[in-house]
């Protein structure tokens, strides 16, 4: 379930080195969450802040805390189209409906500073084939023990009404009129059994009385 993972803003953010002064961070997240990349700078009033996507690639985000205005850019092949959010606040830039596509660097610069994200966007899992065929072949092989139960079952009661009596004219009857004769035998042994038992309890009275 394949399963969903939600990151946080900055997921897996960790500092992997410096070249030439330039921090570089790289950051992790699930296709379809948001992520937040912020540079960690302390700001100033006038800090104009430039995002841009790729190596000195096109600007696609400015923040200029000076004029208080936000710039927002698609990107030159419109990918980013309604997803991107900057914060004047923080000078942070926010990528909403991630997409795998939307994996590369991301740069900040602030008076100067560059600052390089790395960024990760996972694709979501699928099932696994192996696994669901598996699955499959279980529940067919459950079905096919089943089936073959109820056919043992079925033949073996089959097999018991074949073995009734079977008359002189080599017809065998069926498993009901075997019943019925054994019930009429047993209420005939059973009425027997009950004068028995009164024959013998007179014979006691009159053995008492004498």
């Amino acid at each position: 379930m394949f399963h969903t993972f939600a990151f946080c803003c900055l997921c897996c953010c960790c500092l992997v080195g410096v070249f030439g002064g330039d921090a570089v961070k790289s950051v992790s997240v699930m296709e379809g969450d948001s992520v937040t990349l912020n540079s960690d700078t302390e700001l100033k009033d006038d800090d104009l802040i430039d995002w841009r996507f790729g190596t000195n690639g096109p600007l696609i985000a400015r923040i200029n805390r000076d004029l208080d205005e936000i710039f927002i850019s698609d990107g030159t092949d419109g990918r980013f189209r309604d997803r991107l959010k900057a914060d004047d606040q923080t000078g942070s830039l926010t990528i909403m409906n991630t997409r795998t596509t939307d994996s590369g660097l991301y740069e900040v610069t602030i008076r100067g500073s560059k600052t390089t994200f790395t960024v990760t966007v996972y694709a979501a899992t699928t099932p696994d084939p192996v696994t669901s065929r598996d699955a499959s072949s279980s529940s067919s092989s459950s079905s096919s023990s089943s089936s073959s139960s109820s056919s043992l079952s079925s033949g073996y009661i089959t097999e018991l009404c074949q073995t009734c009596a079977v008359s002189p004219e080599g017809h065998a009857p069926s498993c009901d009129s075997v019943e019925a004769v054994l019930r009429l035998v047993v209420t005939a042994l059973m009425g027997v059994a009950s004068v028995l038992a009164v024959v013998l309890l007179v014979n006691d009275v009159r053995a008492s009385r004498g």
